[in-house]
């Protein structure tokens, strides 16, 4: 009897048939999450889950659309592009319906036999040094994967067959400079292919063969081609911060194939909006028909070619985009003059003599609120006023509640013209420098301000004024 072991190696309990474990993958103690996901009583892969793509894929904004629905303007194009014949020769529907190893696909075989046969006769090895670059069960970065942060993860993409780009044998030298910018953005895998379009994924259908469905195929494409889409996200990210009408987003749609030896699934992927992932079934095929066999060669031919051509150029004009946008900012920032020691230090005594000016001007000029005479009120209540003199302007500064011509018209040391009388509110006054009465002749010391002031010398009285 088989028992179900945890992360640790100890038993776990039973669980009925019947019940339902959610497709999260069980952590250890360290919090890591190990490659396979519980679902019923035994372990088994996160994309074999039943509730995968309605709640781990749903949940990260990854979705599978309707072929029903209409394509977006710029994955119409694309798919009429790939759809189109071409010229190159190929093998005759003769040739294909007396193929020996394609018949034996139909007779059940194992996924080794089914990927060695296509890879052979589909899909093209571009060697090491071109600009193409084809990779075989290699795991994708995990943080090129769509993530929300949730618990529900997508399942890391290993895909039987990934299509991208050599990243020496397709970029210059100053395109590679931002790719380098770019860092961990475009590494999708430790074999350092870069921006891939396609996704190829095996299955097997016979005695024995325990490789599973194309339902589960369907799931890994899912996820392989949203992780393309969201590389390719990334530099149309760069290009739209550079807010220039001449530097266009590229197109960062990918293509993907779920199949087994007798049909292959056809899957195109995009961006739907700033969130949502969508993938969507183009066409499908027959591979013991012929006609099915050439027109599918044809597809997948016509998609290499799409991306060896003109995504690549696309994706080329744009590095050099962003290229000259950093050599132009760099450059700018090179030119803006440096403020030289000397340039600092005369804007700096420039600005020491402004402050001088501004507190001279407030020393010799009462706030605007000081230019009106005083009321009738305010006369009545003259004899509580008060008047001082700056050194500044030789003006007499007095307060609006007093008539200076009034109360000291007897005292010759005050006589002062009327234009150099300046009628001040109170609150004015208490920023002033207080000065008593002076005279060129009177060397004297000033009299101390008391308590009890004698101007008995003004119209010939005496009167007591305390201090309030």
């Amino acid at each position: 009897m088989e028992y179900a072991l945890d992360t640790d190696g100890f038993v776990l309990p039973s669980i009925p048939a019947s019940s339902y474990t959610p497709s999260v993958r069980p952590s250890n103690t360290s919090g890591a999450y190990t490659s396979g996901a519980y679902t019923g009583s035994s372990r088994k892969k996160l994309v074999e889950d039943p509730y995968y793509r309605v709640h781990n894929l749903a949940e990260n904004n990854i979705y599978m659309r309707s072929s029903r629905e209409q394509y977006p303007e710029h994955i119409a194009s694309l798919v009429d592009e790939v759809r189109m014949d071409r010229n190159s020769p190929g093998p005759s529907p003769d040739d294909v319906g007396q193929d020996p190893d394609l018949e034996n696909l139909e007779m059940g075989t194992g996924e080794p036999a089914v990927e060695n046969y296509f890879k052979a006769n589909i899909f093209p090895d571009p060697g090491l040094l071109g600009t193409l670059k084809r990779i075989d069960k290699n795991p994708m970065a995990k943080q090129v994967v769509p993530d929300v942060g949730s618990d529900l993860k997508v399942s890391t993409p290993a895909p039987d067959i990934l299509y991208g780009y050599n990243r020496f044998g397709a970029f210059t030298d100053e395109q590679l400079a931002q790719l380098r910018l770019m860092r961990n953005e475009i590494v999708t895998s430790s074999q350092d292919l870069v921006y891939p379009f396609f996704v190829i994924e095996f299955k097997a259908d016979g005695p024995g063969a325990s490789s599973g469905s194309l339902w589960e195929a369907t799931n890994q494409c899912l996820g392989g081609s949203a992780s393309c889409v969201k590389i390719a996200e990334h530099l149309n990210r760069h290009l739209r911060q550079c807010k220039s009408n001449e530097v266009q987003p590229i197109n960062s749609a990918a293509f993907s194939i779920a199949m087994n030896g007798t049909e292959a699934r056809l899957y195109i992927s995009w961006k739907q909006n700033e969130r949502d992932y969508y993938l969507r079934k183009v066409t499908s095929f027959l591979l013991q028909r012929p006609d099915h066999f050439l027109e599918f060669r044809k597809y997948v031919r016509n998609i290499i070619d799409w991306g060896k051509d003109k995504r690549l150029n696309e994706i080329r004009e744009s590095l050099d985009s962003l290229e000259e946008n950093r050599k132009a900012a760099s450059q700018l920032a090179r030119s803006r003059p440096q403020p030289s020691d000397d340039r600092a230090s005369s804007s700096h005594n420039r600005r020491g003599r402004r402050r001088n000016s501004r507190a001279k001007s407030v020393q010799e000029r009462p706030s605007s609120r000081a230019n009106y005479p005083p009321s009738a009120s305010s006369q009545e209540s003259s004899q509580y006023g008060s008047f001082v003199q700056t050194r500044a302007a030789d003006r007499v500064y007095v307060s609006p509640y007093q008539s200076l011509q009034e109360n000291n018209q007897d005292d010759s040391s005050l006589h002062v013209s009327a234009a150099d009388i300046v009628y001040a509110p109170h609150d004015a006054l208490t920023f002033l420098p207080i000065t008593p009465p002076q005279s060129t002749e009177d060397t004297s010391p000033p009299p101390v301000l008391s308590e009890d002031i004698d101007d008995s010398h003004v119209r010939g009285h005496k009167r007591t004024r305390s201090k309030s």
